[in-house]
């Protein structure tokens, strides 16, 4: 099976869906090879201390939109992905009552070795709230 229908099982049969997505509410919704789509909702349950959601939150969703997207462009699943490098840029906080969000992620270099993508997450009125740029190391499955 290649990457691409490997991630769209996740999204469409729950196929190996990662743990952590349900900490944040992650749930794919458009996946092409180099490109996906994804939503998540902050809660009061992300909250940091100050009253703003933790910048966990966007650094959970991207991370994991940012990996998939580099796991739809491998051709086959005999290898996996690891992220090596994760930048990001909070533009404005996210509170609970900011709704559902989207990330949009796409794969910018895909090497044998090395894939490199960005992503960013806005809100329904299409508002940026974190921009994110990933490394991911290709590696052999265990």
């Amino acid at each position: 099976m290649d990457g691409v229908t490997f991630v769209r099982k996740m999204r469409d049969e729950g196929y190996e869906y990662p743990p952590i997505g349900s900490f944040v509410s992650f749930a794919l919704t458009k996946v092409e090879t180099g490109h996906l789509e994804a939503v998540g909702t902050p809660t009061a349950a992300h909250y940091n201390p100050l009253g703003v959601v933790h910048g966990g939150f966007s650094s959970t969703l991207l991370d994991l939109a940012l990996g998939l997207v580099a796991v739809t462009t491998m051709p086959a699943m005999d290898n996996s992905v690891t992220t090596t490098d994760l930048s990001l840029r909070y533009v404005r906080p996210i509170l609970s009552s900011t709704g559902p969000m989207t990330v949009v992620a796409s794969v910018l270099h895909a090497g044998r070795r090395v894939i490199v993508a960005e992503a960013s997450l806005r809100d329904a009125r299409q508002k940026l709230y974190t921009v994110a740029q990933s490394t991911l190391m290709v590696v052999a499955k265990r």
